[in-house]
This record gives C-alpha cells, sequence and structure tokens, in this order.
C-alpha cells in the first residue's frame, strides 16, 4: 500500500515538472517574441525565418526532445507497474502459504469434517436430525478467507460477530493454527439459540404467514425449521427466533429472544382475543332466530343482551338524573293559565304573521298547523300539510335522534315517527327497475314543463359495500340479499352454471355490494337515486345491459342522457372498452336512443382520478414504496413534501406564527385506508399553496414536484366548475364559469395543447429508459389506469361544452364532476 502511495506521488510530481517546464518555455519565447518586436531594424527576423533550414533544424529538435521525454516516462511507469504487480503476487503466495498450513494439522472435535480448498479454509458439522432423517445436515461451518478473516454460519444463517456475546473476544484475523483451533472448539461447545419453539407461538406465526414484522414493516421475527433444535432435553423441529438472534449462546436462549418473548405473550393474546370475537360473531348472528339457537347459543345471547339491557338503563337513569337537575336549575314552570296565555298570544298574532308572510310560506303554514294543533284534544285528528311532512322528513332523515329528541321536547307537534314511516313507503323499495320509480322521477324534475336545457342529465354509479346477510320480506315472502343483477344477467349466469360439469348444485350467491345509478342535472340541482343492483363481483359485459337499460328508460321518460360517469374501476374500463372502435381511446359512443343526433361520452370521475394520482405520488419513494415517479431526470418524490411539511409545519419548526402551508396537516402526510379515500385531502396536497411552498423553498431537486402539483391542481379545477360565485370567493381562475365559445376558450385549449402532451412526455420518458426493465419503467410514470381515466376523462370536454353552448344565456353553470 505505501508504495503505491510512493508510485502515485512521483507521477504527481513528474506532472508538475512538465507543467512547469512548458511554461517556463513558452515565457521564455514570448519574452524573445516581444524584444524582436520592439527592435527598430526588422530585416534580422525575416530574414532569419526566411531561412527554411533554421526552421526545420528547430521543429526536428523539439520534436526529437518531446518524443525521447514521453519515452522516458513510458520506462518509468512501466517500470513501477512491474515492481506493483510482483509486490501484489508475493503477498498472494503468502497469503495461500498461510491459509494451506492452517487447514493442515487441525484437532477437529466429533462429527466435523475438513472441506478446504486452495483459497480458504472450510471445517463444518454435519448432524442428521433423528434416527428417521437419512439426509446430512450442515448445522455449523466456520470459513477462513483469503485476507484470513473468519466467518461463521450456524443453521443456514450468517453469524454477525458483533452481535454473538460468545464470541465477541475472538480476533478479526485468525493466524495460528492455535487460534484457529480454539475458534472451533469453541464453536462446538457452544449450543444453538432454540429460540421460542412454544406451540402456541408456532400457532399465531403460521397464522401470520411465518412472519412478525415491525409496525416500520420491517421484518422481526420468523419461523426457522432448517434443522430440529433441543430445549429442556426436548428436541424441536421449528422455533420462532428473533431477527437478530445471537444463534450461538452458552446457554439455551440469546437475549434478544428472551426480551421478544414478552412481545410475543401479548401479541397472543391479542390474537386469541380476536379469534373469541371473530368466532362469536361467526357462529352467533344478532339476526339469527332464538328458535334456530342451540343451547349454549341462546344463553350466550341471552347474557349479552341482559347485559346490554343493564347497560341502556343506567344510561337512561343518568340522562334523567342529569335533565332533572337542569330543569331544577334552568327551567320555567308553565301553569295551566300560561298554556292558555300562550293560546290566546297565537290567536292574537295570526293576523300579524299572515301579514308578514304569504299564505303559501312555509312559515305561514307552520303557524297555522301549530294554532290548530294547541285548539285540538286529540292531536291524531290533525291533518299534516304536505310541506310539513317534507320538512319533518329533511329533519329525520338528517338525524333521527334529534328529530325524536324535538318531538319529545313537546315546544312544537310534529307529525310522530310512524306517520313519517308511511310516507317514505309509498313506492315499495326494491331492486331492479320499477315503474313507480320513473314516475316518482318525472314528478321530481316536473319533466313536462321544463325547457330543453334543464332536460339533460348525467348517470352516475358505482359500488357501495353492504353486510352479507338474508332478510325475510313478510309482504312478498321472499328472502331478500342474494345476488340479482338483472334478468338478462341472471339467466346469462344460470345457464353458465348449469352448463360447466360440476357434481353438486351451486348455491345461490349472497350479495356483498349494492351497485347504485343516480340520475344527475347538468344545468340543474337534480340529485335522484335511480335504481341499484345487489351483486358480488361484477363483470364489464354485465354492466352493458343495465347502463343501456338505464339509459333507454331515461331516454323513454323525456330526459337526454349525456354523459356517463363513473371510477377506475376494471369492470367499468371493460365496460367502456366494449364500445372502443380501433385502436383509438373510447369516451364517446352512438346513443341508439336518442331522438336526435347526439352522442353519449364516457367520463372517469374527476374526484376518483385526483386521489389515485395523489396515491400514485405517495407510493413513490413513501408509503409502499410501489413508484418510483421521474421525469426529466428529476424525481417526483413523497419525501419532497415531508420534507416540506417537517420544515414549515413539524414539531420542529421554528415558525410559531402564520404559515406557507395552512391547511396542511399530519393526516396530509401520513396516509391510511381511511384517509387514502378522502378527496378533500387530496385536494388540499395537490393545489396552488403547496405549489407556491415549494416555489419559495426554491430547491433545484423539486422543480419537477413543484410543475407536477401546479398542472393537477388546474386540471382538478377546470373539471370542479360549479358555479358562478365560487372563483370568486376562492380567488381562484380556473373555477370561472365557462362562458366563451369552446373554440376559443383557453382552459379547455389548455387542457388539450399542454395536459395530454404533458402526460405523453412523460409516458415517453419513461419508455426511454432502456436501460431498465418493463417493470422499472412503469414505476417511473402515474398507473396505466390513471392515465387512461385522465385522457378518457379530458377528451370529451371539448364536445361537451359544444352541445350545452347554444344554452349559453342560462344563468348558472353545470357541474361537470
Amino acid at each position: 500500500m505505501s508504495m503505491l502511495l510512493q508510485v502515485k506521488h512521483l507521477l504527481q510530481l513528474l506532472e508538475q515538472y512538465l507543467v512547469d517546464d512548458t511554461c517556463k518555455h513558452l515565457t521564455k519565447i514570448h519574452h524573445l517574441l516581444m524584444a524582436e518586436r520592439q527592435r527598430d531594424d526588422t530585416t534580422l527576423p525575416l530574414d532569419l525565418w526566411k531561412r527554411s533550414a533554421h526552421l526545420a533544424t528547430c521543429l526536428s529538435h523539439m520534436s526529437s526532445g518531446v518524443l525521447a521525454r514521453e519515452e522516458c516516462y513510458e520506462m518509468y511507469a512501466s517500470y513501477y507497474e512491474a515492481i506493483l504487480k510482483g509486490q501484489y503476487h508475493q503477498i498472494y503466495l503468502k497469503n495461500q502459504i498461510g491459509i494451506q498450513q492452517l487447514s493442515t494439522g487441525i484437532y477437529l472435535p466429533p462429527l466435523w469434517s475438513n472441506q478446504s480448498s486452495m483459497q480458504f479454509v472450510h471445517f463444518c458439522k454435519i448432524e442428521h436430525g433423528s434416527s428417521n432423517q437419512t439426509a446430512a445436515t450442515v448445522t455449523k461451518s466456520v470459513t477462513i478467507n483469503e485476507d484470513l478473516s473468519w466467518s461463521v454460519n450456524v443453521h443456514g444463517h450468517k453469524l454477525i460477530a458483533g452481535k454473538c456475546n460468545a464470541l465477541c473476544c475472538v480476533k478479526d484475523k485468525i493466524t495460528t493454527k492455535a487460534a484457529l483451533s480454539r475458534l472451533v472448539h469453541q464453536i462446538d461447545s457452544l449450543s444453538v439459540c432454540s429460540g421460542n419453539p412454544d406451540s402456541h407461538f408456532l400457532e399465531l406465526a403460521d397464522a401470520r404467514k411465518g412472519i412478525f414484522h415491525s409496525p416500520s414493516k420491517n421484518m422481526v421475527a420468523f419461523i426457522d425449521s432448517f434443522f430440529p433444535v433441543m430445549f429442556e432435553d426436548e428436541m424441536y423441529s421449528r422455533t420462532l427466533r428473533c431477527n437478530e438472534c445471537e444463534l450461538l449462546v452458552t446457554n439455551n436462549r440469546c437475549d434478544t429472544c428472551k426480551q421478544y418473548r414478552c412481545t410475543l405473550r401479548a401479541l397472543h393474546s391479542q390474537w386469541l382475543r380476536q379469534q373469541k370475537k371473530t368466532a362469536n360473531h361467526a357462529s352467533i348472528s344478532s339476526h339469527t332466530n332464538f328458535r334456530y339457537l342451540k343451547t349454549p347459543e341462546r344463553q350466550q345471547r341471552i347474557r349479552r343482551l341482559r347485559n346490554e339491557i343493564v347497560n341502556k338503563r343506567k344510561e337512561v337513569e343518568r340522562l334523567k338524573s342529569y335533565v332533572n337537575v337542569a330543569t331544577e336549575q334552568h327551567g320555567i314552570y308553565i301553569e295551566e293559565a300560561l298554556e292558555k296565555d300562550i293560546k290566546q298570544i297565537m290567536e292574537e298574532k295570526s293576523n300579524e304573521i299572515r301579514k308578514t308572510y304569504q299564505a303559501d310560506s312555509f312559515q305561514c303554514i307552520f303557524w297555522n298547523q301549530q294554532l290548530e294543533l294547541l285548539k285540538l284534544k286529540d292531536k291524531r285528528q290533525i291533518r299534516w300539510h304536505p310541506m310539513i311532512i317534507r320538512w319533518c322528513l329533511s329533519l329525520k332523515l338528517l338525524s333521527s335522534a334529534s328529530y325524536h329528541a324535538l318531538r319529545s321536547s313537546n315546544l312544537v307537534i310534529l307529525p310522530s315517527e310512524r306517520t313519517l314511516r308511511d310516507y317514505t313507503n309509498i313506492v315499495k323499495a326494491k331492486t331492479g327497475f320499477s315503474t313507480g320509480i320513473d314516475a316518482q322521477l318525472c314528478h321530481e324534475a316536473n319533466i313536462d314543463s321544463i325547457p330543453d336545457h334543464e332536460k339533460y342529465v348525467c348517470l352516475v354509479f358505482d359500488e357501495v359495500k353492504i353486510k352479507e346477510d338474508l332478510v325475510f320480506d313478510k309482504h312478498s315472502l321472499e328472502l331478500v340479499g342474494f345476488v340479482q343483477i338483472g334478468d338478462i344477467n341472471t339467466h346469462l349466469s344460470k345457464f353458465e352454471s348449469c352448463s360447466m360439469p360440476q357434481k353438486t348444485p351451486v348455491a345461490p350467491q349472497l350479495a356483498t355490494h349494492m351497485l347504485s345509478f343516480m340520475v344527475s342535472g347538468i344545468m340543474t340541482d337534480l340529485q335522484f337515486p335511480y335504481v341499484s343492483f345487489p351483486c358480488s363481483t361484477i363483470s364489464g359485459d354485465q354492466l352493458y345491459s343495465m347502463v343501456w337499460g338505464c339509459i333507454r328508460r331515461l331516454e323513454t321518460c323525456g330526459f337526454k342522457v349525456l354523459a356517463v360517469t363513473c371510477d377506475g374501476a376494471s369492470s367499468n374500463r371493460t365496460f367502456m372498452k366494449l364500445h372502443q372502435s380501433g385502436d383509438n381511446l373510447t369516451y364517446k359512443t352512438i346513443n341508439p336512443y336518442a331522438n336526435e343526433d347526439r352522442p353519449l361520452f364516457f367520463i372517469s370521475d374527476p374526484s376518483h382520478l385526483i386521489k389515485t394520482v395523489r396515491n400514485c405520488w405517495a407510493n413513490s419513494y413513501g408509503h409502499s414504496y410501489t413508484r418510483k415517479l421521474k421525469i426529466n431526470g428529476q424525481d417526483i418524490s413523497w419525501q419532497h413534501l415531508v420534507d416540506l411539511y417537517k420544515a414549515h409545519r413539524g414539531p420542529d419548526c421554528a415558525t410559531l406564527g402564520l404559515s406557507i402551508l395552512p391547511k396542511l396537516k399530519w393526516e396530509h402526510i401520513e396516509l391510511n385506508s381511511y384517509s387514502k379515500m378522502r378527496v378533500d385531502l387530496a385536494a388540499q396536497v395537490l393545489s396552488t399553496t403547496v405549489a407556491e411552498a415549494f416555489a419559495y423553498e426554491n430547491s433545484p431537486h423539486t422543480k419537477e414536484t413543484e410543475r407536477f402539483v401546479r398542472i393537477f391542481d388546474k386540471f382538478f379545477d377546470l373539471m370542479n366548475t360549479r358555479n358562478t360565485k365560487e372563483f370568486v370567493l376562492k380567488r381562484k381562475p380556473n373555477l370561472a364559469p365557462y362562458i366563451n365559445n369552446p373554440e376559443t376558450e383557453e382552459r379547455l385549449k389548455w387542457l388539450q395543447d399542454v395536459f395530454l402532451p404533458y402526460l405523453d412526455e412523460w409516458e415517453a420518458y419513461a419508455h426511454a429508459q432502456e436501460h431498465l426493465s418493463s417493470a422499472e419503467q412503469i414505476k417511473l410514470c402515474l398507473s396505466q389506469e390513471t392515465l387512461q381515466g385522465l385522457r378518457i376523462t379530458v377528451g370529451p370536454s371539448h364536445y361537451v361544452f359544444r352541445v350545452l353552448q347554444q344554452y349559453n344565456h342560462v344563468e348558472g353553470t353545470a357541474d361537470f364532476e
């Protein structure tokens, strides 16, 4: 090593000498030229250089000197290179001789064998697990490498010398036979850590697929079945070993595995409670009739109900005492004479109410109804006004407990909940299409009297998770809860199941989701839940008949279905591809049920898209680490946002007053399964505020991240225009209504000329990285589902606004989300 440094130093000196010599020579020539230039007599230099022989002699002398000097330097380099090679060879031979000497003449313990070679020394211990096991297994091994360093393997796992207390005194290099012999005998005498071979711990590990992870997703413990271990004179074929296990110990178990036993006990207790709770829930359903329960199950149900009754009674008594105390402290006693005075005051003020409010106003109707109820002895004789019924229904749907508390207070007299239930069940609720629902929709939208531009609607559908169970309908005498996806799809599914050769009949499938369709007005505030289908897993071809069935019935009722909106589920994408013609992106198709030449557009829900874009960003160098977003050589990393948050909103932030990230909280940064579904969190992360914060930091590494946030913030604003005032209140021009011609609207041009080329540029950059595999290239960009949804949503925007441009005189704008 020292000789190599000397050669390096010598070469540096030679290089410095060459540079200095060249500089001196140039300076000398420069001075000579300047002196000749300042001479009065100019004939001498001209005559001197006219002599070609003199010039050729100078040039040849210079070239020969340069060549001789370069040959000298090459000889020096070759000389020292040969010296280095010789030294390396001598060191290699010395090590080889040392390794060969170490491998011979060593007394090995029983069951140990010498498997050394010319390059390294290797001793291993071969054992049989049991008398029935014929194959031999290497349980322990010691290896001496070329540099005389040593390594130990125990039960297939490499031992880390620094973490093993039993071998902490062994030196890093083995240079003598005595040291090697002591090392081998010491390893043979040490016991293998037994870990935690308890059966209940192994059962817990099997439930976790044999691996325990920490909250940071790192492996903490695993099942070791390489070779049986001995614990308390008993052999175990498997054991639960900690990831930081010492492997070799003087007793039965290392300190790390001992400490982890406490964690295992807590995890096992928690697992048992969950198993018990799951077993009870699976065996005894709260909807199961008593006559179908066995005696132990019936007794358990009775005990649970008895405990619930006791708890409810205690809660009622507590609330009663609270109300009594509040009444005594703040209540006012109303005598019978005072009640008559209230009636008299209401009668006297009735004329003022009629003068102040119109006769058909809600205030006047409510006052007259309350006055009429005060005069009646039997409150059941009242006939409620439809407006009062609607108001009470809205209150009850918002909060049933609040409506019950308001009615029980006797401050106002309201219809009973039984009366409201009768009004809500005018149309019998059932799955699938219904003529009564069609009539109610037409009545709600007033389809016969509204102008044509208010007939434009958008069909929105999505799946909702429901509880899997069966309910008996006493009116129709049917079991409700099975999958019902329309007559055509149901018959096709039955035909497919009958055509397949099966030994046992296929049982009816229970529904786990509810596919709901809603009619949303484009130029009005119409929001009407239209139809629902119980399903488990839906496919694109099954969805085809449902969607077009809804469109056919809506067009027949007089509505104009302009678009279909859904999320980016695989079945929804398959449904859109069924309308594909060629290789072009499918965002519109022919509407055969329309009276005029009007296409049907497909729109991927922008709220869902903004969440998927945020989730792709969150998984780029963060959370699940499934993406490595990158464009133009710069990363779009979630860590950039984390660092920005810590700098301006974190616990170590020095800013205690105003912040450039006022809305950003920890729930925006550390996402969970619930926060990933919130659109507001995604919109606040992909916002102008965050982009301006990146610009304020002015880091060269976050330029593409800042550009990414700005582009998708503008995209979401353009797709989220809802009224004529929001852009003024929020001071965001992109939320302004679309009142210009689609051909001259700058925001629509931005979608076509900037947003879509940005996606194409990003995808082209990812595919241009030929040194990466196809799987790695996909990780550099957004997911293909998200890209397809973005292009589908942007595609029909120009055509939709052109269709609606003929109604630009109408005040207000549409909600195209």
